[in-house]
């Protein structure tokens, strides 16, 4: 590792795992520059974005660690239970977090929220710079040693260049930082679309999050204030267009034919969004002066809730080679890397698992589920192994 006083990081997105990797180097010398193509959002904005999103155990603790969880906590609803069923039969699994004296296993928080909470701790840092339309287009490592990249930023059309020791990318699925690095990934196309929503019942939900599996795909609802889920429905894409301009009555019904009447009636939805469904997973997460994190560094079904999760377990574990006034170098961050891809594999391979499995529709093999859920009720050590699985641990 190398050592010296106003390294300066360059940070490629400013999304939530962007942002919190700012956030985490808020006390070293580190010089950060974070830039995002798009126009910073403004406050109004944000707090009308209701989008949510689901925080594992892990993730907030990450959040208090890196300080901000304080000023995101009034806006979270806790997630206490878990139940996990199959449509058709009366098999049931139930999580509770005071099975393992917790309080929670979780929080859903509103995705503006979270952005908001961010900015306004990433202004009060006096080593981070915030460059809102402004992209890098290029970049070229110094020839003789590797250490440091020579960035090309571009913003309003005018070009500029700046020096970095080191480039952390968190820019999404289509992250261009990894393909401008030449780094190969693999793509697995699951033909099938998510039409995310907020909808409000008529009975409490007490804090309980569902994950039901249908012929039709899995329905997941996880708990906002006291009666309102944020709904989370996987639908053939050959049905994309249905479910885009689909009426609130007819994705009302849908959610009740899924989940039956437990929560009671739907009084209100939100708008839908949809989009497609991909896993893409890239051959390595590092390169010299550079490194994928969140969605650049994976994407993966939504059904288990774990996408951002896993971005913000990219920050924690990677963060440390950064620590006090250190740049890592590429050979100290294989342990990093091989890290990660244990757990991204991991990750990728349950979610992976759930949703094909659940998604055979061969004779006797919903009875087979069906035994497997009963067996899991009665084998307490899996049913602790999947309760820290969704916990992130």
């Amino acid at each position: 590792m190398v050592q010296d006083h106003n390294r300066r990081i360059l940070i490629s997105g400013a999304g939530p795992i962007g942002l919190s990797f700012a956030l985490g180097l808020k006390h070293s010398t580190h010089k950060i520059v974070i830039i995002d193509q798009h126009e910073r959002p403004t406050a109004e904005l944000l707090e009308e974005d209701t989008r949510m999103i689901a925080l594992s155990h892990r993730s907030v603790s990450f959040l208090k660690s890196i300080d901000i969880w304080a000023e995101l906590k009034p806006f979270a609803t806790p997630i206490e239970s878990v139940q996990v069923s199959e449509k058709g039969y009366a098999t049931k699994v139930e999580l509770y977090a005071s099975e393992h004296d917790l309080h929670d296993f979780g929080a859903l928080i509103p995705l503006g929220r979270l952005v908001l909470g961010m900015l306004k701790a990433i202004d009060t840092c006096d080593n981070v710079t915030y460059l809102d339309q402004t992209r890098l287009t290029h970049y070229d490592l110094d020839e003789n040693h590797q250490s440091t990249a020579h960035c090309t930023l571009v913003s309003d059309g005018k070009k500029q260049m700046e020096v970095f020791d080191w480039i952390v990318a968190a820019e999404g699925m289509h992250s261009h930082l990894r393909m401008l690095s030449g780094i190969e990934s693999y793509h697995s196309d699951y033909d099938q679309v998510a039409v995310i929503a907020r909808a409000r019942f008529t009975n409490p939900h007490h804090n309980m999050a569902y994950e039901r599996f249908t012929s039709d795909g899995p329905l997941a609802l996880l708990p906002v204030g006291s009666h309102e889920m944020a709904v989370v429905l996987i639908a053939d894409r050959t049905e994309k267009e249905k479910w885009k301009k689909a009426s609130d009555a007819t994705f009302s019904n849908e959610v009740i034919y899924r989940i039956g009447y437990d929560l009671g009636e739907i009084e209100w939805v939100s708008t839908r969004h949809v989009w497609d469904l991909t896993l893409m997973m890239p051959k390595e997460v590092c390169k010299p002066c550079l490194t994928l994190i969140g969605n650049s560094a994976h994407s993966l079904h939504p059904i288990a809730g774990q996408g951002l999760n896993l971005g913000f377990r990219d920050c924690e574990l990677l963060l440390p080679y950064f620590a006090g006034n250190t740049i890592p170098s590429l050979h100290d961050l294989k342990r990093y890397q091989r890290e990660r891809r244990l757990d991204v594999v991991k990750v990728v391979g349950a979610t992976d698992f759930l949703v094909r499995s659940f998604g055979i529709d061969l004779p006797g093999a919903s009875q087979i589920r069906n035994f497997a859920l009963k067996g899991v009720n009665f084998i307490k050590p899996l049913k602790k192994r999947i309760a820290r699985f969704g916990m992130g641990y």
